[in-house]
């Protein structure tokens, strides 16, 4: 489990807030965006929840990096639950799945 509360970022100037591209290897990813501004991701809001399976690439949305440069602090608000074993999708998650966030890194 993994909470993102409001906080200073890195203070080099050159840092980039923003966090990476990476993989999952182990664990399938599970974000539940509880409140504030989720700099990392676009169009993502209150009551949002995200799946990143083990192994699939994901990171930053386009353009979200470059905003994140001179940014000082962040208001964002989640949990992140990291698995090891894998999950299930449900008939009911995919009820409520918008068909577009797998599209989310692309311009």
């Amino acid at each position: 489990m993994c909470s993102f509360c409001p906080r200073l970022y890195d203070y080099h100037p050159k840092a980039i807030p923003a966090p990476y591209n990476h993989s999952n290897i182990d664990s399938d990813e599970v974000l539940y965006y509880v409140d504030g501004d989720f700099m990392s991701r676009n169009n993502i809001e209150q009551g949002h929840i995200t799946l990143h399976p083990k192994g699939i690439p994901h990171g930053p949305a386009p353009g979200a990096m470059e905003r994140s440069i001179g940014q000082k602090e962040t208001q964002e608000l989640a949990v992140m639950v990291d698995t090891f074993r894998p999950l299930m999708v449900t008939e009911d998650a995919l009820g409520i799945d918008d068909g577009k966030y797998y599209k989310s890194w692309v311009e």
